[in-house]
């Protein structure tokens, strides 16, 4: 089990360093985010010369039980679980519209387009997502 950490403010493929995984053995992997639903790969993938790739956005079956939704072109993991507790529902729902009530901005949970501030669109992914029953699906 190897984990890496990133940041990514652009729209553009994010490379990290693992330095425990062994070529040609499987490993899941997952994305974890701040305030949205943990995205695990559909499959276990391979390290190749201690290099992988793994891209969630070209198919709905990149995901573990599709659990990815198509904006645009691109498939994407949901926003809107800002208590990571696996599943995005009506108390995320009041942790947005209690951030929402005092205008509270910045790298906060609660900001789940990422605009640096709580609002209604926040509001609207998260009322969205709950309606749609997100939750969590792992191997």
């Amino acid at each position: 089990i190897d984990s890496a950490n990133g940041y990514n403010t652009q729209i553009a493929p994010m490379k990290l360093s693992f330095s425990k995984a062994k070529n040609a053995t499987d490993y899941y992997v997952v994305v974890k985010h701040r305030n949205s639903i943990e995205t695990w790969s559909s499959a276990g993938v391979k390290f190749v010369a201690g290099k992988m790739s793994y891209d969630f956005t070209d198919s709905l079956g990149k995901s573990y039980g599709n659990n990815l939704t198509l904006k645009g072109s691109k498939y994407c993991i949901f926003s809107g679980d800002v208590n990571q507790d696996g599943i995005i529902d009506g108390t995320d729902l009041s942790n947005i519209e209690n951030s929402v009530l005092i205008s509270e901005s910045g790298y906060i949970n609660t900001d789940v387009n990422g605009d640096n501030i709580a609002d209604s669109g926040d509001l609207s992914i998260a009322e969205n997502n709950v309606s749609k029953a997100v939750i969590v699906v792992s191997p």
